[in-house]
């Protein structure tokens, strides 16, 4: 029987490790403190990512939560990759080849037909939606710096700063001073509490 639980505990023990991280910051220097602090979140919403995906894939082959509370499933799969399967094709009219995991939206859709709208990890996933979009956009900045990344990215500036400024880039915003702690713990601990309550631990 497939376990949520190793998932959970290596989400928990990646992000204290990432927190760490942030302690020892200050000893760099202000350019290489910026670098470090993209890289930790570039590797912060990967985790997400990862293990979100991994919670529903097991949850939909029978998993319970942490808990011991079963899921509340429409179709039960026989393997991660009848899951995957699934997810991809059943109750769809055009199949969904590349299941992404960066938006609530698109995981909610991803789980639409396999896993029942009133269960635990799609509420978790509803609830949290304004959190995992303002990941994403600035993962996106660090990591493709487009047009449309960057506009994107403007809307976190402003939500942070109360105006777009140019200026402000990721390792910066994720570092202000205007806040403490840095916005970049409260990602990581924010982070760590969607996905306590998405397994019920």
């Amino acid at each position: 029987m497939p376990s949520i639980l190793p998932d959970y505990r290596l989400h928990d023990a990646e992000t204290s490790r990432l927190l760490g991280l942030c302690r020892t910051l200050s000893t760099l220097q202000p350019i290489h403190q910026k670098l470090v602090a993209e890289i930790v979140l570039l590797r912060l919403f990967s985790l997400f990512e990862n293990t979100i995906s991994s919670i529903c894939l097991k949850l939909v082959c029978g998993a319970s939560y942490v808990d011991g509370t079963s899921p509340n499933l429409l179709l039960r799969a026989r393997s991660v990759q009848n899951a995957r399967a699934l997810f991809q094709t059943h109750g769809r009219t055009r199949p969904r080849h590349d299941l992404k995991w960066s938006k609530a939206g698109e995981i909610k859709e991803n789980l639409r037909y396999v896993i029942n709208a009133s269960d635990n990890v799609v509420a978790v996933v509803d609830r949290n939606g304004v959190l995992v979009d303002e990941l994403r956009r600035v993962r996106n900045r660090i990591a493709h710096n487009n047009p449309q990344s960057r506009r994107n990215y403007r809307e976190v500036v402003r939500r942070h700063y109360g105006a777009f400024l140019n200026h402000v880039t990721p390792g910066m915003l994720l570092l202000t001073q205007r806040l403490t702690p840095s916005l970049l713990e409260q990602y990581i601990r924010q982070q760590r509490i969607v996905v306590k309550d998405a397994v019920k631990a």
